[in-house]
């Protein structure tokens, strides 16, 4: 993606850039440097972000992601000197009532108090403790011969509109529904079907079925060959939703601790926590729909946790897998 980080690039599975962003705008709580490298990233790299992108996958995460979504757009765009993102930090401002002023990087509790660290001031507006970001421009650009900014690549192909997306997904799928597609790349339905029907009309996919049951799929190896992308392709993972799945399960564990260290409680809680996670996993991608589901009408007690557990560590295996080299 052209952070600065020493880690080799990813190569095996696409990146999302937004889902990434708004990603770190929850991981990153735990890492400063990271974040920061983040806020680098976006810095020298806005233009490639789609600010309605932004917008659907961080309304899933709820008002506390999002207002540190708009806190570092809105550094991003302070620090550019351009109207960077407007919509998407007016719908996080509206995160911000009611919520209380709090430090943004967990392991510094208490460092803000009685001025002993000064907090940024655009930040503050967040209601964020947070020292001045490490800005460097260090980052670099995206190198869109790494197949894994297909996504990126395609986008610099055929401009910011939806099609880049959807022919993104049609490249590592084998196909689906305007809906399903939809679901998977975060967008309206009407305009992935907009895209979808030009696609046909021109040639370029194909289709079976009527409307409301229409299946669309693209001649993979002929369309990669014309736009000089090679036969390996990434997977596509929905990495929006592997991030607010684990997400759900750290954040139940931060907001029910004491119910953790009770057996019959935890094991509720892993049992409730199943019901959403598990398909919103399998779902994410064609390798993770290989793993089985756990049977939860035959678990009982502990076996939900023990059962959760094992499930997200085989989902771990999997994403490593495609992600680290």
């Amino acid at each position: 993606m052209g952070a600065y980080v020493v880690e080799e690039p990813c190569r095996g599975s696409v990146i999302d850039p937004e889902a990434l962003l708004v990603g770190t705008c929850v991981w990153g709580r735990d890492d400063a440097r990271i974040f920061d490298e983040a806020m680098d990233w976006t810095i020298v790299n806005h233009g490639l972000l789609k600010p309605w992108r932004l917008k659907r996958v961080s309304r899933a995460f709820g008002p506390e992601t999002q207002r540190i979504l708009g806190a570092v757009l809105e550094y991003a765009a302070n620090d550019v000197g351009e109207n960077l993102f407007p919509g998407v930090i007016g719908e996080a401002r509206e995160a911000l009532v009611g919520m209380e002023t709090e430090e943004l990087f967990r392991r510094e509790k208490g460092r803000y108090v009685r001025g002993r660290k000064q907090p940024d001031k655009i930040f503050l507006k967040w209601k964020l403790l947070k020292g001045s970001p490490r800005i460097r421009r260090h980052s670099g650009q995206p190198d869109l011969g790494n197949p894994a900014n297909l996504m990126l690549r395609l986008r610099d192909y055929y401009g910011g509109g939806t099609r880049a997306d959807v022919m993104t997904y049609l490249f590592t799928n084998e196909g689906g529904s305007s809906r399903g597609i939809a679901a998977k790349i975060k967008y309206q339905q009407g305009s992935v079907y907009g895209v979808l029907e030009d696609l046909v009309s021109a040639g370029i996919a194909h289709k079976r079925g009527g409307r409301g049951h229409a299946y669309y799929w693209i001649d993979r190896e002929n369309m990669a060959a014309s736009l000089g992308l090679g036969r390996k392709r990434p997977v596509f993972f929905v990495w929006s939703d592997v991030f607010r799945a684990f997400d759900m399960v750290i954040s139940d564990w931060r907001k029910h601790r004491d119910a953790y260290e009770n057996e019959f409680l935890s094991a509720e809680r892993a049992r409730d926590l199943m019901v959403g996670i598990v398909p919103m996993l399998r779902n994410a991608g064609e390798p993770l729909l290989r793993l089985p589901a756990p049977d939860t009408g035959r678990l009982k007690g502990e076996e939900h946790k023990e059962a959760l557990i094992a499930f997200l560590d085989s989902v771990m295996k999997i994403l490593r897998s495609y992600t680290i080299d």
